[in-house]
């Protein structure tokens, strides 16, 4: 199994080192452009519209994939999608705090699909659950993973 993340302000990293410390994997980070706050919005406007991506390739068919939620898409993850969804499971974790998560969670679902991944789920956190109670995040982290 192999674990990703991408983050802009923090959280999807939090996130995924839980994932990290249950599952005992390493932790790879997605790493981009470093673009001003205004580009990524703007950007985040765009559907399917990917950006280059820096990352170690996946070995395994199995991937979890921390990313936060921003408008429409988060072009560093929809890179790596169309890169590596193909033939694997991948399980989104995906980091919010706003509103619309659940329509933007089946795009995301429904895209590593088409990009030929063998399957597909998510799980939604809410960015202030996260800060004001991390454990019952990571209680429902090891629930949506199967982990006792």
């Amino acid at each position: 199994m192999n674990l990703y993340f991408f983050t802009f302000t923090g959280n999807s990293r939090k996130i995924a080192e839980m994932v990290a410390d249950e599952l005992a994997v390493e932790l790879r980070e997605i790493k981009s452009l470093r673009l001003p706050y205004i580009a990524w919005l703007l950007l985040s406007f765009v559907p399917c519209m990917a950006v280059k991506i820096d990352v170690q390739p996946p070995t395994g068919k199995e991937i979890i994939l921390c990313f936060p939620k921003w408008t429409f898409n988060c072009p560093p993850v929809t890179a790596f999608l169309k890169k590596f969804a193909k033939g694997r499971e991948i399980r989104m974790i995906i980091c919010y705090g706003g509103f619309d998560e659940r329509r933007y969670a089946e795009f995301y679902k429904s895209f590593a699909l088409k990009c030929g991944a063998k399957k597909a789920d998510y799980l939604l956190v809410k960015r202030r659950e996260l800060r004001e109670n991390p454990e019952k995040v990571r209680d429902n982290i090891k629930k949506w993973l199967k982990i006792s």
